[in-house]
């Protein structure tokens, strides 16, 4: 089966049987015994680093909520001083000080902001966490489908090679009996060697897909790994219009980007406030033994002519950047979406080749080939093409269905969302 990878995913296939068509129903598998998909994505979430360093964000991000939350604190000056008084030659010295409370205000406006900033960069985090999810359950299943997949021309070549050595088998007894030829007999370990490649290739072929799916999950990928699950059929198609409907609704990407459209105008305008002035009002007492003064003062920044025009110059840039981010990030979606459903299209279409009365007719065509060889009652030829048909139409309908899971599975990968 050729392996596909998507940008930025249920028992053992049944070896072969008279009936090929595989269920679209998820067996209950015994417990500790065989991991099934919906087990390996819980798997793959609970051990993700990723996830791990977003929840941690996440915390901080709270932590930045109850910061913007938090109102200035007043200001307690104190200021003591000696009074020395010069007058007719005299000179006295007394005790003088100054006492003042002040509390900042910031411009109306200002506090609200910040805190709508924080709040939003929390929601920003857990978009992501669920953007990470998804997205790692795409690549589990993928990965799942190609294992299943992997497994299922496991079998058929098992069976290959066990039918290549009762062949084997057969053609030396007929040079015996005097039936057959030397060629026969070299012919048959022939077919047993090819057998034996195919074979290998199909247990490599598993051996690197169990790899990737430990990998994924968070498992040590020298630790055996059974599954248990199976692949569908052909899946349903919808149209590319109402996928990419779908995907600009719901596709975690965009809407990471979004909302960080969002903050960036947030932002925007908390550069344009900052030139806004803030005001510390507050009492005062000067104190000395000889005079109390009791006022209020009033504190009011005068920004320069440029102030602030640095900072609402990169935000508007920013701006900019995220709007032309998630205007790139559409088309791509777009491509990706388009492609990947052609792609699930033509899978579907290459399964639909494989009827089931086609594939019965094969077995029986195989099965009476084998016996007819048996008896001595078929030719090498008619024997060998009989089964060489068998092994290459079933390896290629193994082929097409696991191809239509995959694809399946990258096309939900694309859009950002489940289609069942």
């Amino acid at each position: 089966m050729t392996v596909r990878k998507s940008p930025l995913l249920l028992t053992a296939i049944a070896a072969l049987t008279a009936g090929f068509r595989l269920s679209a129903t998820e067996p209950a598998a015994p417990a500790g015994e065989k991991l099934t998909l919906p087990d390996a994505i819980a798997e793959a979430v609970a051990h993700s680093p990723a996830l791990r360093v977003i929840e941690a964000d996440i915390d901080a991000a709270h932590g930045e909520v109850l910061t913007a939350q938090l109102r200035p604190n007043p200001e307690l000056s104190f200021r003591p001083a000696l009074h020395r008084v010069q007058e007719g030659g005299a000179t006295t010295r007394e005790f003088k000080g100054d006492v003042g409370l002040s509390q900042t205000f910031l411009f109306p406006g200002k506090r609200e902001l910040l805190v709508s900033i924080s709040e939003r960069n929390v929601e920003l985090r857990k978009l992501g966490i669920e953007g990470v999810r998804f997205q790692l359950a795409a690549a589990v299943r993928r990965s799942f489908y190609e294992l299943l997949a992997a497994q299922s021309i496991l079998g058929l070549r098992e069976q290959q090679l066990e039918s290549a050595r009762t062949f084997q088998q057969a053609a030396a007894r007929r040079a015996e009996s005097g039936y057959a030829s030397d060629f026969e007999a070299v012919k048959s370990q022939g077919e047993v060697i090819n057998a034996q490649k195919l074979l290998r290739s199909a247990e490599g072929a598993i051996a690197a897909a169990r790899a990737e799916l430990s990998t994924l999950i968070g498992r040590d990928p020298l630790v055996p790994l059974e599954i248990a699950g199976t692949l569908d059929g052909a899946t349903g198609e919808r149209p590319v219009a109402e996928l990419l409907l779908l995907a600009y609704a719901r596709n975690p990407g965009i809407r990471v980007l979004e909302m960080q459209a969002e903050i960036a105008g947030l932002n925007l305008r908390k550069a344009r406030l900052a030139r806004k002035p803030d005001i510390a009002v507050g009492p005062s007492l000067e104190y000395s033994k000889s005079e109390q003064i009791l006022g209020i003062s009033a504190t009011v920044a005068l920004p320069s002519k440029n102030y602030g025009r640095g900072e609402i110059l990169t935000a508007t840039a920013e701006q900019r950047k995220v709007l032309a981010e998630t205007d790139r990030l559409r088309r791509e979606i777009a491509g990706a979406v388009t492609k990947t459903a052609t792609q699930l299209a033509t899978a579907n279409s290459l399964l639909s080749l494989y009827s089931q009365t086609y594939l019965d007719q094969l077995k029986a065509v195989v099965d009476q080939a084998e016996r007819s060889y048996a008896q001595n009652a078929t030719s090498l030829l008619i024997y060998l093409d009989a089964k060489r048909t068998y092994f290459d139409t079933l390896a290629g309908y193994y082929e097409a269905i696991g191809n239509a899971a995959t694809s399946r599975a990258e096309l939900e990968s694309a859009v950002g969302a489940s289609l069942q």
